[in-house]
């Protein structure tokens, strides 16, 4: 059975396999395929995190698109909860010159009447992600 070589302090390893480096002073991978494994690794984690959210947000549109055929809606906030519906998560907020804030999940926009009852609305021209900074 072949030793392997004792690791001294100074020596790196390969931040994919472990394998110990030798070579250049800089270097993290001891091959393509190492440095692209763990570079795949990394991009995953970001991805499911990414499309988790998107998940999410998607759902949070559906049942306001559901709850909301007219253009203007008022429901209660369990009735939300009880469809699925997570208000942590949304796109952007709107904030009127009364201080009034809007929770969008893309087009579709809710409001907070009270602590059992929202409104819900259809985005307005006005209501650009942008405009709430000149408010």
């Amino acid at each position: 059975m072949e030793e392997l070589p004792e690791k001294d302090a100074t020596q790196k390893t390969c931040l994919s396999c472990g394998s110990l480096l030798s070579g250049r002073f800089g270097k993290k991978f001891c091959s393509d395929q190492c440095r692209a494994q763990f570079n795949n690794r990394r991009k995953n984690k970001e991805e499911k995190w990414i499309t988790h959210l998107n998940r999410i947000l998607r759902k949070n549109r559906t049942i306001l698109k559901t709850l909301n055929p007219t253009g203007h809606s008022t429901v209660r906030i369990e009735f939300l909860k009880d469809h699925g519906f997570d208000d942590r998560f949304y796109t952007h907020q709107y904030k009127t010159a009364k201080g009034e804030i809007y929770y969008f999940c893309y087009e579709f926009d809710y409001q907070l009447i009270s602590k059992e009852k929202v409104i819900i609305v259809n985005w307005q021209k006005y209501m650009t992600p942008e405009s709430h900074l000149n408010n």
